[in-house]
């Protein structure tokens, strides 16, 4: 980018600014990031929300209908009937699928044609029609779906972090961007491996932050990949003398595993565990994103929920008072523009998850798996190494 001569003018600067990194950032059908992107299960709702009515849902561009059948079965189809377009949001919920409104075309989960009322009786046309349609899984709450070519399919993972059956597990959408946030999924997917950002942002007014006053210790920070992601390890002395490190980690593509905020630096006992959430960053489209949330909440252990579980609204001049990750994120644009970043050494964890996801577009290319795809194995588990741990200054 022109830095516009020594004086640092805006001129040639501001008005005419490079256009935005497509191959990172943009998620549809043929696109480098969107296919990519379709490699992976990604939720696309949570389990509670498919009830008796149909639930209309879009993902990285493509209007979908998640519906639960009467036998419990959850499905995800193409939005429109292949008959003559009428919107299944608007579909009955039967025994084995969802009838279209229109004309009452009948499809199962996996798309197939069951009935087609209005042709006549004996007819196989409805053998020869098939509504597009999603795999899909639910875990811990969440419905995830798979979009992405048949023959690629890979194992459904689950996370280590979350896999304890003597715990309750409480799966909701993330609303601190709001309930869709408007902007592009990488800018927010990368705020899970910016460690300075929880010594800058989340300790200037703690009164709007869940986190506590152990993070206004300036840490030092380091990074690693660990082969399906990135963690930052941040590292600090407290005032009290205790040494308290926390680990977070984002897992390509759009998964990320963040331990509690509430350490306080007091107790090494009780504040050093593991991560107990897993969260996504879902691309609604190019410039809107979803964000979902399972959270393990071991019983009887200290600390609520990582976030909000409905929207909050606060108004403009108490947002510049008191910035938040929304401010921070959102407030860079519907899609941040990388050429006109100054990228410095505390930001090397970001450059270092580009690269990973950049990495798996070019094994998509070659007809290889982009990281972290797991197949073919008994027990399909991520290993999470995100968690905090205090230490008392003899140890």
């Amino acid at each position: 980018m022109n830095d516009g001569g020594g004086d640092g003018s805006g001129y040639g600067r501001i008005g005419n600014l490079p256009d935005e990194d497509p191959t990172l950032t943009r998620v549809g059908l043929n696109t480098p990031m969107g296919e990519l992107l379709r490699r992976y299960w990604q939720p696309v709702c949570l389990s509670a929300e498919l009830d008796d009515l149909p639930r209309r849902i879009r993902v990285m561009g493509e209007d979908l209908v998640g519906y639960r059948d009467r036998n419990g079965r959850p499905g995800l189809l193409y939005a429109h009937c292949i008959h003559r377009g009428a919107s299944l949001e608007f579909g009955q919920i039967d025994d084995d699928g969802i009838r279209c409104c229109y004309h009452g075309w009948y499809f199962d989960a996996e798309g197939r044609c069951l009935d087609q009322p209005a042709e006549p009786p004996g007819s196989d046309y409805k053998d020869k029609v098939r509504q597009p349609w999603y795999p899909v899984r639910e875990y811990r709450g969440l419905v995830f779906a798979y979009m992405g070519p048949p023959d690629k399919i890979p194992d459904f993972p689950v996370f280590d972090v979350l896999e304890r059956d003597d715990c309750d597990h409480i799966a909701y959408r993330n609303y601190t961007r709001g309930e869709i946030a408007d902007c592009n999924w990488l800018q927010l997917q990368e705020n899970g491996i910016d460690g300075w950002h929880t010594f800058v942002l989340h300790t200037w007014d703690r009164g709007v932050h869940n986190f506590t006053d152990a993070y206004a210790a300036r840490p030092d920070l380091d990074f690693q990949s660990t082969g399906h992601g990135v963690q930052y390890i941040r590292d600090a002395t407290l005032p009290n003398g205790n040494r308290f490190i926390r680990i977070s980690e984002v897992i390509v593509p759009t998964a990320r595993s963040i331990p509690p905020p509430t350490v306080d630096g007091t107790d090494p006992d009780s504040e050093t565990e593991p991560a107990r959430m897993v969260g996504w960053w879902v691309p609604v489209d190019d410039t809107h994103t979803m964000g979902f949330h399972i959270e393990m909440r071991p019983r009887g252990a200290r600390g609520a929920a990582y976030q909000p579980t409905e929207p909050y609204v606060r108004d403009y001049v108490e947002r510049q008072r008191r910035p938040d990750d929304w401010e921070a994120q959102v407030g860079q644009g519907p899609i941040v523009n990388h050429a006109r970043e100054h990228l410095g050494t505390s930001d090397r964890g970001v450059v270092m998850f580009r690269r990973l996801l950049r990495d798996g577009i070019a094994a998509i290319a070659k007809d290889r798996d982009p990281p972290g795809i797991l197949r073919n194995q008994k027990y399909p588990l991520y290993k999470i190494g995100a968690r905090n741990q205090v230490t008392a200054p003899d140890d």
